[in-house]
């Protein structure tokens, strides 16, 4: 298990190319869009379980809770979900169906913008196992603790080798587009730093599901954001 970050892309990958048949190969393709919408945004729930979205509702909770570090974090395990955290996960995925369903509509919208949607995927994977391992961890036990204890200078290589290959086939796809994308993910990073280092003192494995769902959701929208502006030029 010590190096099973490394492999955390590849759960994007699986969810990227069934996105990707589903929107752009035949005959799923030619399913009625409202069905393509909602089966988008079901997808990586189906392949996850819903495993980084337990992380980011636990994490909803604390942040809402306005507690002390200490409650915030024994709040993170507790196994109960508050009303702050289904709320949260409502308002989350209505902004996440509004982004999928501008970019599947969006008459830019072609195989090339697909593909380029579901390295999304890939990419948050990427740069969540990158932080779990370089950030400063929230306590000194716990799952992302035992994973990321150990030296891991071959994770980090493999992660950052299939970050810049997902970045690559982005910019090659559509670089305008993938420019916002990797402003976007890189601002979003800083801004996930500092929130987990202000409100529990560091990383654990529900910020870090709490980061893969927002930073995808965040990312479908800056995309669908630059697809609209850019038809307009």
């Amino acid at each position: 298990m010590a190096h099973s970050l490394a492999f955390f892309p590849f759960v994007g990958i699986v969810i990227g190319a069934l996105i990707y048949v589903l929107n752009a190969i035949s005959p799923l393709s030619d399913l009625p869009v409202a069905v393509r919408i909602l089966l988008t945004i079901a997808i990586p729930l189906l392949i996850t379980g819903g495993f980084h979205v337990d992380g980011f509702m636990d994490t909803e909770d604390a942040l809402n809770s306005y507690g002390t570090m200490e409650k915030k974090l024994e709040i993170l395990k507790d196994s109960h979900i508050g009303a702050f955290a289904v709320i949260s996960l409502l308002k989350w995925y209505l902004i996440y169906g509004a982004g999928v369903t501008a970019i599947l509509l969006n008459e830019k919208c072609d195989r090339r913008i697909v593909l380029l949607f579901a390295l999304i995927f890939v990419v948050s994977r990427c740069i969540c196992g990158l932080a779990s391992i370089g950030f400063k961890k929230a306590r000194n036990n716990g799952f992302l603790y035992e994973e990321t204890k150990d030296k891991q200078t071959g994770t980090v290589a493999f992660l950052i080798i299939q970050l810049v290959a997902a970045l690559s086939v982005m910019a090659y796809l559509r670089l305008i587009y993938a420019a916002a994308l990797v402003l976007a993910f890189g601002l979003y990073t800083l801004y996930y730093r500092h929130l987990i280092y202000k409100e529990f003192g560091g990383a654990t494995g529900d910020t870090a599901g709490f980061f893969v769902t927002t930073s995808e959701i965040i990312a479908a929208v800056i995309l669908a954001i630059v697809m609209i502006f850019h038809s307009t030029l």
